[in-house]
């Protein structure tokens, strides 16, 4: 089989541009690779990590301080009391229905049928298939990628906890516009360039809330100008 067919195709498009977000990359790297070897009690503790961090990555964003140090479900439970899956409310709460199947199966099969859930005798077969884990691996592929999606075009930096810099490449852009950057010289002819946004967003993390909730406020106005 191809070794781009045993790929999560919609979390990794979902998680482009979050480059920083180097562990949850790599939870999702690791059960390609498990997919890849055929190891199906792997791939299942693996699809149950994944969402976890998934869903722990969503959480911070949005929840200052938050314990996620819970059980599987219940950090699912944390997710869908913050995130809705869509606007409108009956597909909301279908939506939810159906990721609270796949949280709970995944779960399910991880604890009784995953590689690190437990030991057993030194003769015994797991049961699980290659095609049953993949069917797992696919169905927590289309989850983490929705949610993820979901977190990122909902996610507003008035109320955000946690604020990544290139989630607004077009603010950034508007406020190295507005203010001179600053280059630092090493000598043997090499300078370091800092952008103004960079040094802001590094140094002065909540002037930089400020003026990125202003400046979207001011882009939303002008859009409904146009509209007019």
């Amino acid at each position: 089989m191809n070794e781009n067919a045993l790929r999560l195709p919609l979390s990794t498009r979902a998680i482009v541009g979050n480059e920083e977000a180097v562990h949850l990359i790599e939870q999702k790297e690791r059960l390609e690779s498990a997919l890849l070897q055929n190891d199906a009690p792997l791939s299942l503790d693996l699809s149950k990590a994944f969402l976890e961090t998934i869903f722990k990555t969503i959480i911070n964003d949005r929840v200052a301080h938050a314990n996620t140090n819970i059980e599987f479900g219940p950090l699912f439970r944390l997710v869908k009391g913050n995130l809705a899956l869509s606007e409108n409310g009956d597909i909301n709460n279908l939506l939810g229905l159906l990721a609270g199947q796949i949280v709970n199966v995944t779960g399910q099969l991880r604890n009784r049928y995953g590689a690190a859930s437990h030991g057993d005798d030194g003769y015994h077969t797991n049961p699980i298939t290659m095609t049953e884990a993949e069917f797992i691996a696919s169905s927590v592929d289309g989850l983490a990628s929705c949610i993820y999606k979901k977190h990122k075009e909902t996610l507003e930096p008035e109320v955000a906890y946690r604020l990544r810099y290139d989630d607004y490449p077009e603010f950034n852009d508007w406020l190295d516009e507005q203010f001179d950057g600053y280059n630092l010289p090493l000598g043997n002819g090499n300078i370091i360039q800092f952008t103004a946004s960079q040094m802001v967003f590094q140094h002065d993390i909540e002037g930089y809330r400020e003026m990125l909730v202003q400046y979207s406020s001011t882009e939303e106005e002008e859009g409904e100008d146009n509209d007019a």
